[in-house]
């Protein structure tokens, strides 16, 4: 393991990987009727000009696909300049999915089960002895973020990579947030412990067993990315810095040892179909990942990748998209696709012009405090009014003047609707704080 003290988080345009899956989740839950309400060219057109725009304005790079049924609506690559540059990618290329690998581990949990090799209602002392309160969680809680783990482990964002056995260390460390069982907090330490668990119950080990189950799932352009010497065809990961696209160094790809799955678009789709067929893993165990026994939803994100996953049992409806290019509006492109799909109202992406407005320091003075973001209470926003503006200080330090078009809203990019807003709280008489951040919203805690 190697630890670099220097790392630190930079301000709102590279902080979309805190989003909370569960916010997506309430979007786009029960929200699509049966089966796509409008014709399928039509749909067809509609989702090409949607990612079309977006690819315009530079908010989108990577491979879609949406089905409505068994007929593929699209299924196309988005390029900000076809064939010229190596942020360009076609059909064939594979993605670091991010958080849509814990599709995969708890595919390989759910066979391990039906292998009669573990339980769901084990606990996970009897897979690592000793763990703090491992007797009172169970695989299924790790496996649904109802753990009461935190979401990361203190100081993950300094090391450059951690071995499996060292995380599980380090986890053991963490204190829980809650009763195991009693609420929902989305936990990437959750997730790792599941990879351990994975490899202990695994005949040949973790490696061995996910290479054989992607193998048996018939899933030959996915893979774990430490795991292999080349990915052929692997999309290179890049970020906005400044309006300009720059490459993710290595160390961020590959910081995790396991659960950190590339994959192309077919290879989802064909996963995707296979949790409804049920060939390799029953039927009645496939249905088990699907919230309310319908909807499957996974986002995932880092540095340089973004990736979704939406399939609807009921409706038939499967949206994936695969992007190696972090500043995207995700959470606006989610909506829209679902409101294009049922035929609702919905806007194709548009430049943004925002134009900074004055405000009396009387107003700017009632934002002024402290807030950390309810997903992940250890990143602290310090807010101060000064010399007629906002300024917002991170926990590294970082600095940002932020500037407002309206009494409660405040932008960092007139070109981005990314931002901050404020809401009154009559209960607690103050204002509350949320961020927007690669069209994401992200609530806080005022603490102070």
């Amino acid at each position: 393991m190697s630890e670099n003290s220097n790392s630190g988080r930079a301000h709102i345009r590279s902080f979309a990987p805190m989003k909370n899956l569960f916010l997506l989740l309430l979007i786009v839950s029960g929200s699509l009727p049966a089966r796509s309400q409008i014709p399928r060219d039509s749909a067809t057109a509609r989702l090409d000009a949607y990612f079309s725009a977006l690819t315009r304005l530079r908010q989108f790079n990577g491979n879609v696909l949406v089905a409505s049924g068994n007929q593929v609506l699209l299924r196309k690559s988005f390029n900000f300049e076809p064939g010229r540059d190596s942020l360009s990618v076609s059909l064939e290329s594979r993605f670091i999915i991010a958080s849509v690998s814990k599709l995969f581990i708890k595919y390989a949990l759910l066979l391990l089960e039906q292998e009669g090799r573990l339980k769901r209602s084990d606990k996970l002392s009897r897979f690592i002895p000793g763990f703090p309160d491992g007797h009172r969680i169970t695989l299924k809680q790790l496996m649904e973020h109802r753990s009461g783990l935190p979401r990361e482990i203190a100081g993950y964002e300094g090391f450059d990579s951690i071995p499996l056995s060292r995380f599980v260390e380090l986890a053991a460390k963490e204190q829980l947030l809650f009763e195991p069982g009693t609420q929902m907090h989305y936990s990437n330490i959750g997730f790792t412990l599941l990879h351990y668990i994975v490899g202990k119950a695994a005949p040949g080990g973790y490696t061995s067993y996910t290479r054989a189950m992607l193998r048996r799932l018939g899933l030959r352009n996915s893979g774990e990315f430490n795991s292999v010497r080349e990915v052929p065809g692997f999309a290179w990961g890049f970020e906005n810095r400044n309006g300009t696209p720059v490459a993710v160094p290595r160390q961020v790809i590959s910081r995790s040892e396991t659960g950190n799955f590339f994959s192309s678009i077919d290879d989802l789709y064909a996963f995707s179909r296979e949790l409804t067929t049920g060939a390799l893993l029953g039927k009645g165990r496939a249905r088990s990942l699907f919230a309310g026994d319908t909807l499957l939803v996974q986002a995932g994100g880092r540095p340089g990748y973004r990736s979704y996953f939406y399939k609807n049992r009921r409706t038939g409806i499967c949206f994936l998209f695969t992007c190696n290019y972090t500043d995207i509006p995700i959470q606006q492109l989610s909506a829209d696709v679902i409101a294009l799909l049922a035929g609702k109202p919905y806007k194709l992406p548009a430049p943004v012009y925002r134009k900074e407005v004055v405000l009396p320091d009387s107003v700017l003075a009632r934002y002024a405090g402290v807030y950390a973001l309810e997903a992940d209470r250890r990143q602290v926003f310090t807010i101060t009014a000064r010399a007629g503006a906002l300024w917002v200080r991170d926990a590294d330090g970082t600095e940002t003047r932020i500037m407002a078009d309206g009494d409660t809203s405040f932008f960092e990019d007139p070109h981005s609707n990314d931002g901050y807003e404020f809401t009154w709280n009559p209960a607690a008489r103050s204002f509350e704080l949320t961020i927007i951040s690669t069209g994401i919203r992200l609530k806080t805690k005022r603490l102070e």
